[in-house]
């Protein structure tokens, strides 16, 4: 009984690397709304960001390819050219080729590098909802837009913050 136990938690063990390979995404976000709502009132307020600015972004993530959705942990960092951040993250993506929908989540722990170095854990994380389309011969580019705001993790929460971007992406698997 102790064999079969010791033979079949091998074998599982021996079968997740099986449904799972390492991943990188590099790209860029460029925002072009950015607002605030009030949950309490209802109220929004926003308007669109006037400046081109693309932020560059790179993720390393280990996946769990379960045919339609793929499940990943791992780090993303953000690069505000003199500032870096790196942080924590996990995703599911759901792929209805071409079109790719990824829910992710990052934050709770920050790595702040460049002219500050420093790391902080903070209440809260981003969650990033995207939808973006494959293109190429290797289907590796993704364009596409989204959408991210910040939750606090102490309780209620009065208002959210929130920024629409547009996005290109470059995701290999390892």
């Amino acid at each position: 009984m102790k064999k079969a136990i010791i033979l079949a938690a091998l074998a599982a063990m021996l079968a997740v690397p099986a449904f799972a390979q390492w991943r990188v995404d590099i790209g860029a976000d460029m925002p072009f709304y950015a607002g605030i709502t009030d949950s309490i009132v209802g109220d929004a307020t926003g308007g669109n960001i006037p400046y081109f600015i693309p932020f560059p972004n790179a993720a390393l993530s280990y996946q769990f390819d379960l045919g339609l959705i793929s499940l990943g942990v791992g780090a993303k960092v953000y690069s505000f050219i003199l500032l870096n951040i790196l942080s924590p993250m996990a995703y599911v993506e759901m792929d209805f080729d071409p079109l790719v929908v990824n829910l992710s989540a990052w934050g709770g722990g920050f790595l702040v590098f460049g002219l500050v170095n420093e790391f902080l854990t903070e209440n809260f994380i981003v969650p990033d909802l995207s939808v973006m389309f494959k293109l190429g011969k290797r289907q590796t580019l993704r364009l596409g837009g989204g959408v991210m705001t910040a939750l606090s993790l102490e309780g209620s929460q009065g208002v959210f913050p929130f920024i629409a971007y547009g996005t290109i992406k470059f995701s290999f698997p390892l």
